[in-house]
């Protein structure tokens, strides 16, 4: 990791850690309130968070072939864009088809401007060199639930869920498009090198297979326990506050 990656690396672990916060982090709080504002079990809140997942693995290769056209300056910016509109329509929300609406818009978001996005950017900026960069935005951006949680917190005590939705609304619309616009390097040539570039086959065997049975399984715990770590702790006991505490934890666990 060289000082001249340094700038990139503290902006684009900020932009991440903002777009996880307010993306895949928030329904663990924010989907009870929802769901007795809307009149609705809070399984439709979850279950709409789970579709947005979906589309966004869905989306993924698109992305990424995106990104080796035009490089990542452009599509993290559009991120910000489009996790900011759901987040709208989401705070909007005063029905369930709005509701499931708004998810579908911030499952594009998330698959537009989470790791996999910011992963393939750095790829394109510093080739075989961007191995340090990856790491040092890894150890930042794990402390999206230490950072999301407690605001997301906060502003459910103090100003409700649905402008809870809006300020996060706001924060990539003012920190998040800005870092990654204007800190993100333009990649001349991107589309030409992507024409060019040779495309390695990678074979659906039995390797490749349980490989994707291994990381689907990871991300089905990993995703369950970011939804419903919580209401899991207050279930046995904690209080809402001990429960965001002990959660807020998870970030420096994983580093």
């Amino acid at each position: 990791m060289s000082q001249r990656q340094l700038p990139i690396i503290l902006a684009l672990g900020t932009t991440q850690t903002l777009a996880w916060a307010s993306s895949y982090y928030l329904p663990a709080l924010i989907a009870d309130p929802m769901a007795r504002d809307l009149g609705v079990s809070s399984n439709w809140i979850f279950g709409a968070f789970s579709a947005s997942l979906v589309i966004s693995a869905m989306l993924g290769p698109r992305i990424g072939r995106q990104i080796d056209l035009v490089g990542g300056r452009q599509v993290l910016s559009a991120s910000n864009l489009t996790i900011a509109a759901g987040l709208a329509l989401l705070g909007f929300a005063h029905s369930v088809p709005v509701m499931v609406f708004a998810w579908l818009v911030l499952g594009i978001g998330m698959a537009m401007g989470l790791y996999d996005a910011a992963f393939a950017a750095l790829g394109r900026i510093y080739g075989t060199e961007a191995r340090g960069p990856i790491t040092g935005i890894t150890l930042m951006a794990g402390f999206a639930s230490t950072v999301g949680w407690p605001l997301t917190a906060w502003g459910l005590a103090h100003i409700g869920w649905r402008e809870t939705c809006f300020a996060w609304a706001a924060a990539n619309i003012l920190i998040g498009l800005p870092l990654n616009f204007f800190m993100l390097p333009v990649i001349k040539g991107a589309r030409q090198a992507a024409a060019t570039a040779e495309k390695p086959h990678l074979p659906l065997d039995r390797t490749m297979l349980l490989l994707a049975f291994i990381f689907a399984a990871v991300w089905t715990v990993t995703g369950a326990m970011a939804a419903h770590f919580p209401r899991i702790l207050e279930t046995t006991g904690a209080t809402p506050a001990e429960a965001i505490a002990a959660g807020a934890l998870i970030g420096p666990a994983q580093v």
